[in-house]
């Protein structure tokens, strides 16, 4: 989702900044253009750290061991995230 609202608010802020040639009273159009383009670029870190955070934790494997005494009476178990 960060990663489609990234795109977009970079779309829109070239656009602003460096397609539009009209003036506005009181605005700043060039610099509302490359705040645009800065918010899409954090948007798509976001994104970036989301899906890397995402996909370490998709890779990740739970082992569980049991181990039985001699004895049979005594047990221990062992788990490992790998």
């Amino acid at each position: 989702m960060y990663a489609a609202l990234g795109i977009v608010l970079i779309v829109a802020g070239a656009i602003l900044t460096f397609a539009v040639d009209r003036q506005a009273e009181g605005v700043d159009i060039d610099a509302i253009g490359w705040i645009l383009m800065a918010g899409g670029g954090i948007a798509l870190l976001v994104a970036l750290f989301q899906a890397a955070a995402w996909t370490s934790w998709r890779n990740r494997h739970y082992v569980t061991e049991r181990h039985v005494s001699p004895d049979g009476e005594h047990y221990v178990e062992e788990s490992k995230m790998s």
